[in-house]
């Protein structure tokens, strides 16, 4: 949400243990501000209403002619009651209630407390000074980081806020209505993330305010061990404000990070209490998306970190095509796309490769993201000049056009990647990739959402498939799963383990919720609305076999539980004591000889094993099952796998469901479809032949012809029984059971 006035804070008692704590240590705030044409009138008018003691630095980042000596400290030296400086020095430290401004043909970063210059020498240093000092900043004072964009042409800084956002300061903008070159302010505001846009004026209080409150907002869950319930029924709330007013389920982010963008939120919006933080939320839509917005920042680069893009370019990707033919895919998986510069940097590195083969295979890139505006702007794929300031001039030039101010990514490019929404801890993946990218997203996950993710993408890899992962995260608690390829480059290769079988099934306990196309389909092209309805079909297929397939465990080589279908803990019986998933310990006890037997053959001669008619007790009910052995082996290890466990009704068991008199009750011939059976047929038809008008035929017929059909359907009973048992008998459903007597009747 984007705020038109100033607020106010109010006061609140400090609490002494604390999850979210701002990350920064300083004690004092550094306004970064960047300008251009028009921004000396707007700088003066800024400084004017900077007070003496205002405890924060200044640092003014202009485009300035390097032919001129600039004299801009002098100028606003006469509108500031604090000391104005140019750096010159290659360092100067930065002090509270000071204004430092760059000096021109010079590029400045924020480094440990320090201003550093060196002379300008790269396209982006020359065309992006802002962006470059912003991200230093983020990076350097996290939440007492704030940007603030005054009037300019062009797109710089745009690009800097996003990770300003990122870390968790401020963004204030100038009113583009009061700015003399508004382009700018404009593009800061397009990217959804400012929280403030103001007059010149009113810039500093703001800043002040800010100030003010970030000492002040604590949230507090746990005090001397005891919960704090009314923080975590607060927090509760605004989950359940995120969930049902933007669907999206941040239960599986770290705490400690959702904690800070709701701190946040709390400082822009002037709140010191989390229940009064979720009362706020909860009468006002439009900040449950602005908090949304704060916990879905895209921030990413073209080629961001230049060495593991240098290594997939000379080593990973020539081995993903070197046995590949143009009868072949290259597949690749970009999670966690954010606005698509990741994924047309994985494009252009492969289309690059691909050009020196002549018989290169075709390159599939599906890029995914839960954050839909974001993947809009991708499919789009039209770039400020700040956005590509990363990409070589010689990458700008083959993959990139102009159009005005923009550059467009180019079409052969574009049609190299399939852009869908898509959330990777939960959806179904996509499958036989060569290489999956899912960098600086574990991140922000809790443990059990990042080894969920880890397992999906070793799924969705094909063997000795590669992963790469972002420059704070790691695979090393995936061991089993993924081998370093390069640790410092965070790139891993898969192992052929038998944990590729272990994808969970998508949860039965909420329905089934389908991508969905925000446009009309006209505007996908046919592969892209495809590839969306196989990851839709995939999760129905795996539902319907839940629901309708016999029982079915699958174990690991330890006779481990490691998933387990819905009906199948009928089969199960837990007793005291402690736990275990070991399946020869929690079977029924009537089972357990015969599973034993069983997978010990099984394991034994590598093969599948029928035990038939095993008889169980269930509810004081017995019934009668086949237990189904089917290892699942590996090819390069026969001795490790999973193995599958199907418990199937028997013929004596569909028997016993129809002839138990247990089985009898009102509540179980309630629960039967309303069958149309053999008795009201026959009814019917006597009364047609039999109960006329003319009443012609004598009792003695008609009790004839009701023996003769007796029997006659009696021998058609046991025929449709007998072919339902064996044609039908692994679905166990009695609705099909009845659906045979009443139509083959």
């Amino acid at each position: 949400m984007m705020n038109m006035k100033k607020k106010s804070s109010s006061k609140s008692s400090a609490n002494k243990d604390v999850l979210a704590k701002p990350t920064s240590k300083k004690d004092f705030l550094i306004v970064g501000i960047g300008a251009s044409a028009g921004g000396i009138q707007a700088l003066k008018n800024l400084f004017t209403n900077v007070p003496k003691n205002s405890g924060n630095a200044y640092v003014v980042i202009l485009h300035l002619s390097p032919e001129h000596e600039s004299h801009l400290a002098e100028v606003l030296q006469t509108n500031a009651a604090i000391p104005v400086k140019q750096v010159r020095e290659r360092q100067v430290r930065v002090k509270p209630n000071s204004i430092y401004v760059i000096s021109p043909n010079k590029s400045m970063v924020m480094n440990d407390g320090h201003l550093s210059t060196t002379d300008i020498q790269s396209h982006e240093e020359r065309h992006a000074p802002v962006d470059i000092f912003f991200r230093t900043l983020a990076e350097s004072h996290q939440s007492y980081a704030v940007s603030v964009i005054l009037s300019g042409t062009g797109p710089d800084g745009s690009m800097g806020v996003k990770r300003i956002k990122e870390k968790g300061g401020i963004i204030i903008v100038q009113d583009p209505q009061e700015a003399e070159y508004d382009d700018m302010p404009r593009n800061s505001i397009a990217t959804g993330l400012v929280d403030y846009i103001l007059p010149v004026a009113e810039i500093p209080g703001q800043i002040n305010a800010y100030k003010k409150q970030l000492g002040k907002v604590r949230i507090q869950l746990e005090t001397a061990d005891t919960p704090d319930e009314a923080n975590e029924k607060a927090l509760r709330e605004i989950f359940t404000h995120l969930r049902v007013r933007t669907g999206h389920d941040f239960s599986n982010y770290k705490r400690a990070t959702v904690l800070r963008r709701i701190e946040r939120r709390m400082n822009v919006q002037g709140q010191t209490e989390l229940p009064a933080y979720a009362r706020f939320t909860r009468a006002r839509d439009e900040e449950t998306h602005a908090l949304l917005k704060d916990l879905l920042i895209s921030v990413t680069n073209f080629f961001r970190d230049e060495a593991p893009f240098k290594m997939l370019e000379r080593e990973i990707i020539p081995k993903i095509l070197d046995n590949k033919t143009r009868d072949d895919a290259a597949r690749v998986w970009v999670a966690g796309c954010a606005t698509g510069e990741e994924a047309y940097s994985m494009a252009m590195l492969l289309a690059e490769q691909a050009a020196n083969s002549f018989n290169a295979p075709k390159v599939q890139i599906f890029a995914t993201d839960i954050d839909e505006n974001a993947i809009a702007t991708a499919r789009a794929g039209l770039y400020t000049n700040s956005d590509v300031a990363d990409v070589s001039p010689e990458r700008l030039n083959n993959f990139f056009q102009k159009e005005g101010d923009l550059f467009r990514v180019k079409r052969e490019i574009r049609e190299m990647v399939l852009f869908a929404a898509h959330n990777v801890t939960k959806d179904p993946p996509f499958s036989r990739l060569d290489l999956v990218t899912c960098r600086n997203l574990l991140i922000y996950l809790n443990r059990i959402a990042q080894n969920r993710v880890m397992e999906t993408a070793h799924f969705a890899l094909n063997p000795g498939g590669y992963l790469f992962l972002g420059s704070s995260e790691s695979a090393d608690d995936a061991s089993e799963l993924f081998f370093p390829v390069s640790k410092e480059n965070r790139i891993f290769q898969s192992r052929p383990v038998t944990a590729r079988l272990s994808l969970p099934a998508p949860s039965l306990a909420l329905p089934l919720k389908a991508i969905k196309l925000r446009s009309s389909p006209e505007n996908y092209r046919t592969e892209e609305i495809r590839a969306l309805e196989r990851l839709s079909y995939t999760a129905l297929h795996q539902q319907l076999l839940e629901q309708y397939a016999p029982p079915s465990i699958v174990i690991n080589d330890d006779f481990d539980i490691v998933h387990i279908s819905e009906r199948a803990g009928r089969y199960m019986q837990f007793s005291g004591g402690e736990p275990s998933t070991n399946l020869l310990q929690i079977a029924r006890p009537e089972l357990r000889l015969e599973l034993r037997t069983a997978l010990y053959k099984a394991m034994k001669q590598h093969t599948d094993v029928v035990v038939k008619d095993v008889a169980v007790n269930i509810d004081s009910r017995s019934e009668s099952i086949n237990l189904i052995i089917r290892p699942t082996l590996r090819d390069d290890d026969v001795k490790r796998g999973y193995i599958l466990i199907i418990f199937e009704p028997s013929v004596e068991g569909y028997v016993n469901l129809f002839t138990t008199r247990s089985r009898q009750t009102p509540e179980f011939l309630a629960s039967l479809p309303p069958p149309q059976t053999w008795y009201e047929r026959l009814v019917r038809s006597r009364n047609m032949v039999i109960g006329g008008p003319s009443k012609v035929v004598p009792r003695f017929a008609n009790s004839m012809i009701i023996a003769f059909g007796s029997t006659f359907l009696a021998v058609c009973f046991g025929t449709v029984a007998a072919y339902a048992f064996s044609r039908y008998r692994f679905l166990g459903d009695k609705h099909l059971f009845f659906w045979l007597l009443s139509n083959r009747m």
